[in-house]
């Protein structure tokens, strides 16, 4: 494929900030203030539904900030429209609430332990076409430390059994990662039972799946202590794998990103 016409796929991870409640709240209040006007009500809504009163809560709305601190960050490194999508894009939600950036596919993941951030930058053709239809990029975190799903989740013999319980621990994550991913992306979520989903077969990193009369396509993206899936209806996961690039941010690399949304 040319390169002039490939997909450009970003991903951006980070660590969740390790703070006492009292100071996390004080960085919620502080990102929420800095973030809003580039985050459409719909946004500032859906972060509002983390609340501050428990800890559990505040650790889920500054993992919402983060990702979407990501993003802007993302956003400003692009040098093809750098300090003019950045500065004035403004995130949206779509009807079955998937992010949306004009010319721009967005997701955004939490594991618990760190907030996920994919953008891709589409080609011009395909930029019409995400725009007019609204192709979703979806991305699912799962921690390696995460407990595994139900077995419900699971189609009768779709787990095999293996070698040890952590590797049935391994794999479980994994294909609900992928399971996950593609429900994001469909805009179903979770009123579609997972279990009739085809995660491909053991092992495996990158497939399709048919769902409502569309085709969505996934692929694993290698990520310390995750796995990491992206989906979308658009076929570039299958076609220009090497288009995406993944970057990791240490804590002190993620406070760096956060002084600067400030």
């Amino acid at each position: 494929m040319n390169a002039q016409n490939a997909a450009q796929i970003l991903i951006l991870g980070a660590p969740r900030p390790q703070l006492a409640p009292e100071a996390l709240h004080a960085l919620c209040a502080r990102l929420e203030t800095a973030l809003a006007p580039r985050l459409a009500p719909e946004q500032c809504r859906h972060i509002s539904r983390f609340s501050t009163a428990s800890v559990a809560g505040l650790q889920q709305r500054c993992s919402r900030l983060l990702a979407r601190a990501l993003l802007f960050a993302g956003l400003a490194s692009d040098r093809g429209e750098r300090g003019v999508l950045h500065k004035a894009a403004l995130l949206r939600a779509d009807a079955l609430g998937r992010p949306i950036l004009p010319s721009r596919l967005v997701g955004f993941s939490h594991s618990g332990a760190a907030a996920f951030c994919a953008l891709a930058r589409l080609p011009g053709q395909q930029r019409i076409l995400a725009a007019s239809e609204q192709h979703a990029l979806a991305l699912d975190a799962e921690a390696l430390i995460n407990p595994p799903p139900s077995q419900r989740a699971f189609a009768d013999g779709e787990m095999r059994p293996l070698a040890s319980p952590a590797q049935a621990q391994r794999e479980a994550l994994r294909r609900w990662t992928i399971k996950e991913a593609i429900l994001k992306a469909s805009g179903l979520g979770l009123s579609h039972d997972p279990a009739t989903l085809y995660a491909g077969r053991a092992g495996g990193r990158a497939g399709c799946v048919s769902l409502s009369s569309s085709a969505l396509h996934w692929r694993l993206v290698p990520c310390p202590g995750h796995w990491l899936c992206l989906a979308s209806s658009q076929p570039f996961l299958q076609t220009s794998p090497d288009a995406l690039r993944f970057f990791w941010f240490t804590a002190s690399q993620t406070q760096k990103i956060l002084e600067d949304a400030l």
